[in-house]
């Protein structure tokens, strides 16, 4: 079975509209529009692009991505965001408890924080709680710099495409909920609105991404979605089970310092019935990885014209397979992990 007709079609994100103006054009007309006090939130990089607005005498303004600072200010009656993925939270999350608009900014292609659903950074944890829909607004000057990240982003994003369909050959259980095959297939080229607006269909989808977003947190998008190509490719292309190689999974909980008891660990017909897949259908996988790794260099030459610096791959993949339970996973079940 060919990797596109494994997934479903992708269902059209609800509030599909892409907005780029200026901070100076849209902040202004907010304040218009707001009667009373406005809260404005950013972190210390977006600051400068909105200190215009930080001088109103309307205006009380925090700095920093934690929530509980936002409750102790005076009552405000909208909330505006400029920033990264917590501060755009924060803000949410404030606007979803007092009830009031809230218009966002962010300056990150990849829109974390943006649009997902819930949870935002409270006392240093993480808090669950549903955050407030927002009028996101694009801001080019406020993106540009990140716009060679947020390509990569949808790299790993097209990755985790290919790693959601081969866990489904390999375990079954439900397909993959959300299928962005149509909007990753041509990455050939990407401007920075086109990078905005197809990163804003994944977050606004809740796109469900794989174990490249995990190792790309210490090692950067590109090089992650690299690495772990590499890896996928010699798995498919020359991986054997190793029959009499099981792997430490205690000792490996201890070095991600997990609980044990969090380990998932297959069973011996969940094993054979892998080792099963894995023989009779890695023509079909490395096919499908083909259609990703025969534009690598354009991919390389893309990033690059970005702004992007490909820094060092990953040495060792360490504890990703107990951390995202995903492809990677499956190869340290076949005793292929551990001396990665």
């Amino acid at each position: 079975m060919a990797f596109v007709d494994v997934l479903p079609k992708m269902r059209p994100a609800a509030g599909g509209e892409v907005k780029f103006c200026t901070l100076r054009e849209r902040i202004p007309a907010f304040f218009e529009a707001t009667a009373g006090k406005i809260l404005l939130v950013s972190d210390e990089a977006a600051f400068p692009s909105v200190a215009f607005a930080a001088r109103g005498e309307r205006t009380v303004s925090v700095v920093g991505g934690d929530a509980l600072p936002l409750f102790a200010m005076p009552e405000a009656a909208g909330v505006i965001a400029a920033g990264g993925e917590n501060v755009l939270r924060a803000a949410r999350l404030y606007a979803a408890v007092k009830r009031t608009p809230c218009l966002l900014f962010p300056a990150d292609c990849a829109l974390d924080g943006a649009l997902e659903g819930r949870g935002a950074l409270l006392r240093g944890e993480i808090f669950d709680h549903p955050l407030a829909d927002a009028e996101v607004c694009f801001d080019e000057s406020l993106l540009y710099p990140t716009r060679a990240e947020g390509y990569a982003r949808l790299l790993l994003c097209r990755l985790a495409l290919f790693e959601r369909a081969a866990l489904f050959r390999f375990d079954g259980g439900a397909e993959p909920d959300e299928n962005a095959f149509a909007l990753l297939m041509d990455l050939d080229e990407a401007d920075l609105r086109e990078i905005v607006a197809k990163n804003a269909a994944l977050r606004r989808a809740e796109f469900i991404e794989g174990e490249g977003k995990i190792l790309a947190a210490s090692h950067g998008n590109f090089a992650a979605f690299e690495a772990l190509t590499a890896l996928y490719v010699a798995f498919f292309r020359c991986g054997m089970p190793r029959k009499f190689v099981v792997p430490d999974y205690e000792a490996r909980a201890r070095a991600a310092n997990l609980p044990y008891a969090r380990m998932k660990i297959p069973t011996e017909e969940v094993y054979l019935h892998r080792a099963l897949v894995l023989g009779g259908r890695r023509a079909e996988f490395l096919r499908d990885l083909a259609l990703i790794t025969r534009k690598n260099a354009t991919y390389r030459r893309v990033y690059r014209s970005l702004g992007g610096k490909i820094g060092a791959p990953p040495k060792r993949f360490g504890a990703l397979p107990e951390r995202s339970n995903g492809l990677t996973s499956v190869i340290r079940d076949f005793g292929l992990m551990e001396k990665l």
